[in-house]
């Protein structure tokens, strides 16, 4: 037998228009979504795709990464 637990929080890497869309999506469905991406302006424009989607921005939080310098 499996115990499941209900998924509550999402992680998207990468918010193009795949990306955004799925954070969109899944704020929608009332799941926490962190969304992370390397370009300058993702955050800015994650925020403003997924608010002309008609979603609330504050249901989400976008997390700038830094490619490693290995």
């Amino acid at each position: 037998m499996t115990d499941t637990k209900p998924i509550r929080r999402i992680a998207i890497i990468g918010t193009g228009v795949i990306g955004a869309s799925w954070t969109s999506l899944y704020s929608a469905k009332g799941l926490q979504v962190v969304a992370t991406d390397i370009a300058p302006n993702a955050e800015a424009a994650l925020r403003k795709f997924v608010e002309t989607a008609g979603r609330r921005s504050s249901d989400w939080a976008c997390r700038p990464e830094r490619p490693s310098r290995t």
